[in-house]
């Protein structure tokens, strides 16, 4: 099992019945259907300002253009 760690927990008996059934309705067995709620869950607590996507810079164009000349450019039907 290089690369990956085990995780263990214990569930009461409706969180279980929950799990189980959750796993059966989406075709995933209760190992998958946990790993895949672990990842959502994580993915969904991250701190967004650490994420790359908002730390770009702003970027300095050359030339202005107005939003009007972007807008007919993207939506004016041709």
């Amino acid at each position: 099992m290089a690369g990956r760690k085990v995780v263990q927990t214990d569930l009461g008996e409706k969180e279980y019945e929950m799990l189980s059934a959750a796993a059966r309705d989406e075709g995933l067995t209760i190992k998958e259907a946990a790993r895949k709620a672990l990842t959502e869950w994580s993915v969904s607590e991250l701190d967004m300002r650490r994420d790359p996507l908002f730390q770009l810079e702003s970027v300095k164009f050359r030339e202005k253009i107005r939003v009007s000349e972007i807008d007919q450019l993207l939506y004016s039907s041709k």
